[in-house]
């Protein structure tokens, strides 16, 4: 009995050990993680740590964390945030905060995404490459603020990128966002005959190919993956009586050269002129042209009232159902910094 009781402790003190030396080397991570974007130029505060979790979890929490990027406008909060993961393997990691900011710009205005209570999986294959498995988001408020008030809010959202069980390179991605409200702008461009529209609908499904599996080296600089194929399975957005879908399959080359064809289907296109100039997108001398083109290819469809249109990448040009629309924008490889 003395002997098990001895086995006991001497266990109990391993695994006490063991949980100091995993906890310490998770702070230390995130240390150097930070210590990294200090030196990329960005202004880095943390008011302080903890550790928590004995004995079962390797947990730390960051109280008063915030990273912001001068050169890009980018700027990052949260007030606690825990990092936790079981004690028998590191591998999975929980990321949750009660309240994340996040402001950047899109295009010449600036935006505020406000995430309520966002928990994030990240899960990692055994092994000396910690290839990645599974990365998943949810939250259960989501707000998307722009200069004059907020533009979008979500009541509950998710979003998951996971590697596919037979080939390792391709990861399936989709969001699904729920009770979408849109705010103030957004109810007045889409409004018709004073009478709100229904709330929008989002869904996104697609799988994305890169050169290698992602692992502990995608992040280091000038080893980052290159993506070499994006597969839109299931693009929908629907608001009322306007429809636009999407799918189809590019492949980009090492240039970020894209080279394939998507599928367009839209309903309605009528009103989405309407909103479109509403916006201020297109000035009211223009829209004779416009509509008498959508009419145009319209009439070469099976749908009234809707478009069914190919968008052809080939050769570095970009054609809409068989109009030259110029040079294909190159698409950057995907960089994980």
């Amino acid at each position: 009995m003395r002997k098990v009781i001895w086995l006991l402790i001497l266990l109990a003190a391993l695994w006490g050990g063991w949980w100091a030396v995993a906890t310490t080397q998770m702070q230390s991570a995130v240390s150097s993680l930070l210590d990294a974007r200090r030196t990329a130029g960005w202004e880095v505060a943390l008011d302080g740590t903890a550790k928590a979790g004995f004995p079962l979890t390797l947990e730390n929490r960051l109280d008063g964390l915030a990273l912001a990027d001068p050169s890009k406008r980018v700027t990052l909060q949260s007030s606690e945030l825990t990092l936790s993961a079981p004690a028998w393997w590191p591998g999975d990691l929980s990321i949750k905060t009660p309240l994340l900011r996040l402001e950047a710009p899109a295009g010449a205005l600036p935006v505020k995404v406000t995430a309520t209570d966002l928990d994030a999986r990240l899960s990692l294959h055994p092994g000396l490459a910690l290839e990645l498995k599974e990365l998943a988001a949810q939250t259960a408020g989501l707000r998307l603020d722009g200069p004059d008030g907020m533009l979008l809010e979500v009541g509950q959202a998710r979003a998951e990128m996971r590697q596919t069980s037979d080939r390792p390179r391709t990861y399936d991605l989709y969001f699904l966002p729920k009770a979408i409200t849109p705010g103030p702008f957004l109810q007045r461009l889409f409004a018709q005959d004073d009478t709100p529209a229904a709330a929008p609908q989002v869904v996104a499904r697609a799988q994305m190919t890169f050169d290698r599996p992602l692992d502990r080296r995608a992040g280091l600089r000038g080893n980052e993956p290159r993506v070499e194929e994006i597969n839109l399975t299931e693009t929908r957005i629907t608001w009322g009586e306007i429809t636009l879908m999407a799918e189809g399959a590019l492949a980009i080359d090492a240039q970020g050269q894209p080279d394939g064809a998507l599928s367009l289907r839209v309903t309605n296109w009528a009103r989405l002129v309407d909103i479109a100039q509403r916006a201020g997108l297109l000035p009211p001398s223009m829209r004779l042209q416009v509509e008498t083109m959508l009419s145009a290819l319209e009439n070469r469809g099976d749908t009234p009232g809707g478009l069914n249109l190919e968008l052809v990448f080939a050769e570095g040009q970009m054609t809409l159902a068989d109009i030259p629309l110029g040079p294909a924008p190159l698409l950057a490889p995907l960089l994980l910094r």
